[in-house]
């Protein structure tokens, strides 16, 4: 399973916590998430959350 498939398998189960709790805000960046991730694009909570330079040093360590 390659690591997209990962991230989207665990976002999902967090999906599944997030609803059963009945977390709104939760569920609807988690939701926002996984639809970016499935359109080929990057992390919402990501790009909000992180530097550039954070995120291309996140990137330069998966690539090892």
């Amino acid at each position: 399973m390659s690591d997209y498939e990962q991230l989207l398998e665990g976002l999902k189960k967090v999906l599944s916590i997030a609803k059963a709790n009945g977390n709104k805000l939760f569920i609807d960046n988690i939701e926002r998430d996984i639809k970016a991730l499935e359109a080929g694009e990057e992390s919402p909570i990501i790009k909000e959350y992180l530097t550039l330079e954070e995120r291309m040093v996140n990137h330069s360590a998966n690539e090892d």
